[in-house]
């Protein structure tokens, strides 16, 4: 009986697939719209609006007397701090590698926190991490004594939406990105720390105090990285049990890191080589009469090949560091979802930036939807989480126009998806389908499913 009904959900899910030729002709389709959205766009931004967004380029470092699009301040300032990074987490890695070589498990923790927190130190400066972690401590310790998810949240909340007003930063843009991404991240670390032992009573924090140091000296997770203190202990646990069997010496485990480690090189130049020829993101940065003067084709191109550049550069700024976790035996979030193939919106939360959707999933929405109420209260609970959800989420990017215009349009493509789903489910729904066939079910649930894409995509 269980076995039917696990078929029944298996069938409501899994619309028929269409015939192979099909296939292949909509693949062909995908692949000829996104080779001719790159033409399209390296015209646009090479010969009809090139006089008006020539201002945004700057002198390349690879080639003399070729030009790069830096409008992106994001990318400008990883570029400049990519070596920096990349030599501290090799520190880092080295570091922790030969502390568990050196001392028992014991001893070898405790190095692995000193080095953990002179590597941030080297990573940003001193007065950086100084600030940090005194708030740190400040937290954690009325976290720890009060159990009340009230006090992490309000603090840690103002410390992300105020910190770049109050806190210090250093001179120099390279540095001032580390500094604000050390603090940022820093706050969630302290907030899911904090959270885990609200949500615990009966856990001494002395229980989880060497774990919490581990936890926030980690370095790969110091940064662009989100990962929950219960994934991090887990994590951190089983790389010990690893050592000490030595189940992760062989060479073939760093077979798949190696091919990573390459994947993230042939991106990083390849999203530079981009740069050089197709300036899709200085036209964003530009006003937008400049966007209105394009056709319908054009305007589009350009946008489809932003959101490209935008997949790929999260690609190297999340896999950087997840490289250098790879390496250390941990296992860091998986890597951003092209957003080119995503047909569902809802895959964008979940697996764009996974750290992120995991974090929005176990501190801010399964505590609000656990609790059992009636199917009136319900609904305005539903109602609650979604905007709980995004009101981190703004709190978390910042509340400027564009950011209010994609949360908004986010949160109604999501309740557009959850009501196509509660249809879907619906007994004469699936009566039509019978009678559909199933490859006609699944063309008219693609065309439908324009609906719970475009309103938010952030291109849009």
């Amino acid at each position: 009986m269980k076995s039917k009904e696990a078929d029944k959900i298996r069938d409501l899910r899994l619309p028929g697939p269409l015939p192979r030729w099909e296939q292949k002709l909509a693949w062909a389709v995908w692949l000829s719209h996104s080779a001719i959205a790159f033409i399209i766009a390296y015209y646009v931004s090479n010969v009809k609006v090139e006089q008006w967004i020539k201002h945004w380029m700057q002198p390349s470092s690879y080639v003399s007397g070729w030009r790069v699009d830096q409008s992106d301040a994001e990318w400008s300032y990883y570029r400049q701090t990519v070596a920096r990074l990349i030599l501290d987490y090799s520190i880092h890695s080295f570091a922790i590698f030969l502390a568990q070589r050196i001392f028992n498990t014991h001893n070898a923790r405790y190095a692995m926190v000193v080095i953990g927190f002179f590597t941030q130190i080297h990573m940003s400066s001193f007065r950086c991490v100084l600030v940090l972690y005194t708030f740190a401590l400040l937290v954690t310790t009325l976290s720890a004594a009060f159990r009340s998810k009230l006090i992490p949240w309000v603090f840690c909340i103002l410390f992300i939406t105020r910190a770049a007003v109050y806190v210090p930063f250093s001179l120099g843009g390279h540095i001032f990105y580390r500094e604000f991404n050390i603090y940022l991240y820093g706050a969630i670390k302290i907030l899911n720390l904090c959270l885990f032992l609200c949500k615990n009573p009966q856990q001494s924090y002395r229980g989880v105090f060497v774990e919490s140091l581990l936890y926030y000296a980690y370095l790969p997770y110091s940064m662009t990285l989100i990962v929950l203190f219960e994934d991090f202990r887990e994590q951190f646990q089983k790389k010990e049990q690893n050592y000490i069997l030595k189940s992760s010496s062989s060479f073939e485990d760093y077979r798949p890191v190696l091919s990573f480690g390459l994947r993230l090189a042939f991106w990083f130049f390849f999203t530079e080589f981009f740069l050089h020829f197709i300036y899709a993101n200085a036209l964003f940065n530009s006003p937008f009469t400049i966007i209105n003067g394009l056709n319908a084709y054009e305007a589009c191109s350009i946008a489809y090949v932003a959101g490209q550049f935008f997949h790929v550069k999260y690609v190297v700024i999340f896999g950087i560091p997840s490289l250098f976790s790879y390496i250390d035996g941990m296992k860091p979030p998986p890597p951003p979802i092209c957003i080119s193939r995503v047909s569902l919106y809802s895959r964008m939360w979940r697996h764009f930036d996974a750290g992120l959707y995991q974090f929005l999933k176990h501190q801010v929405y399964i505590p609000i939807m656990t609790p059992k109420l009636s199917p009136i209260l319900s609904v305005t609970r539903n109602l609650s989480a979604l905007a709980a959800v995004f009101g981190v989420v703004l709190a978390w990017h910042g509340t400027r126009r564009h950011y209010l215009a994609w949360v908004t349009l986010s949160a109604i493509e999501l309740t557009i998806e959850r009501i196509g789903s509660t249809i879907w489910k619906q007994n004469w729904c699936q009566e039509i389908r019978g009678k559909l066939g199933e490859n006609f079910t699944r063309r008219v649930i693609a065309t439908l499913m324009l609906l719970t894409v475009t309103p938010g995509d952030p291109t849009f």
